[in-house]
């Protein structure tokens, strides 16, 4: 299984799911803490695997990890807003950052864990793959 959830999630979702063709019997699912409106249904647009809602934030872990003012400042992020083409909405709650994990069967576990440290900061898909091809197909 490989997880994403994130503020950057379209961008990254696109990637992720670009590559499902080259992760053989390993599926992609994605993890979302609210669906308001049409998100979720949108969201398939951009993600082909199956999502999964989690209004209490259960697998976000004992501590949230959120971003701060800092990183809607910096520099990438300000050139990354310049660069949306697509509308977006200002509804719900946008601070809450999120990561990619890879996750093999039973005792295999944990084989990649990417936890954003700042806003939109992207797993690396070389080490997603080669996590990926850890596990038994």
């Amino acid at each position: 299984m490989a997880a994403v959830q994130g503020v950057d999630f379209h961008k990254e979702a696109v990637w992720l799911s670009s590559k499902a063709s080259q992760m053989g019997t390993v599926k992609l699912h994605a993890v979302v803490k609210e669906d308001i409106d049409t998100e979720i249904e949108d969201f398939r647009e951009f993600f082909k695997g199956e999502i999964h809602l989690d209004e209490k934030k259960e697998f976000y872990g004992p501590h949230e990890r959120v971003g701060g003012m800092s990183d809607l400042m910096s520099f990438k992020m300000m050139g990354s807003y310049r660069k949306i083409k697509e509308p977006g909405n200002m509804k719900g709650e946008g601070w809450v950052m999120g990561g990619v994990l890879v996750v093999g069967p039973g005792e295999q576990g944990l084989l990649y864990e990417h936890i954003e440290a700042k806003v939109a900061q992207r797993c690396d898909i070389d080490q997603v793959m080669e996590a990926v091809q850890k596990i038994p197909q």
